[in-house]
């Protein structure tokens, strides 16, 4: 491991990362670095000269710097270290242990969001969502919200040709009023505009309609905290959740009501 910490700390320097960053971005002199970054020539010299001995840029034949592929690779996982690293506050009492390894590796795609705290505001952005919705929304249902807010907006996007697929968790707290909000999504049911899976575990929940996106994990206990959620409208941020959420809807099981309703 220690060979492969040296490079991680080549670009543990901010301004080091930042020549990559620049560099990807197209050929650079020495001189239109230093004058870019506001350093001076010395300075920028020296880091240069650091990740040319390591491999992530050389010199072409006209003078400029320009990244090779080993450096093309280390800006790409880049954004996964600075997610984790911008929000290590929250992964702290939010462990991702359970989280399939290649979306863990994909965690880049999540930089651009906002951590949104607490449950109203969290069920806020919630609700836009439902109400944003012109193709489709997608849920991973830990608890299911049967209040008037949530329901209302899924009722008015069905009537207006929207599609519907939820995955519940098999232990879900559900409300007495389960039965009479069923009878009103019934047609919907039975048409297929909604569809309905089942799992035991949930290490995620996502929320999304087609343009807007909302991610919740789990606490330290393993019950999800709606206290926090990621949300996004970026097009990486909605990929991942997507992606996700097929992956949690081709992994579940059919759904059964007598398993909620036994809780």
């Amino acid at each position: 491991m220690e060979d492969y910490a040296k490079y991680f700390l080549e670009v543990s320097s901010e301004q080091r990362l930042k020549i990559i960053q620049l560099i990807n971005e197209k050929e650079y002199r020495l001189s239109e670095l230093a004058k870019k970054l506001d350093a001076t020539t010395p300075e920028v010299h020296r880091n240069l000269e650091r990740l040319e001995k390591s491999g992530f840029i050389i010199k072409n034949s006209n003078g400029h710097f320009i990244l090779t592929t080993l450096g093309q690779m280390i800006l790409g996982i880049a954004p996964n270290l600075a997610f984790i690293i911008k929000n290590k506050k929250y992964f702290l009492g939010h462990p991702i242990n359970s989280l399939p390894q290649k979306f863990i590796s994909r965690f880049g795609e999540l930089f651009e969001c906002k951590l949104v705290s607490s449950y109203v505001n969290v069920f806020e952005y919630w609700k836009n969502i439902y109400k944003n919705s012109q193709e489709y929304i997608y849920n991973i249902l830990y608890d299911v919200p049967y209040f008037d807010d949530f329901v209302n907006p899924i009722l008015d996007k069905l009537s207006q040709g929207i599609k519907v697929k939820s995955i519940f968790y098999e232990n879900a707290m559900v409300s007495d009023s389960r039965g009479d909000i069923l009878k009103k999504f019934k047609k919907y049911i039975d048409s297929g505009d909604i569809q309905r899976m089942m799992t035991k575990n949930i290490t995620a929940a996502v929320i999304l309609n087609e343009k807007q996106a909302c991610l919740i994990f789990p606490d330290i206990d393993g019950k999800l905290d709606a206290g926090y959620a990621f949300t996004s409208e970026d097009p990486s941020f909605h990929q991942w959740c997507f992606d996700y959420f097929n992956y949690s809807w081709y992994n579940a099981q059919p759904f059964m009501e007598r398993k909620l309703e036994k809780n």
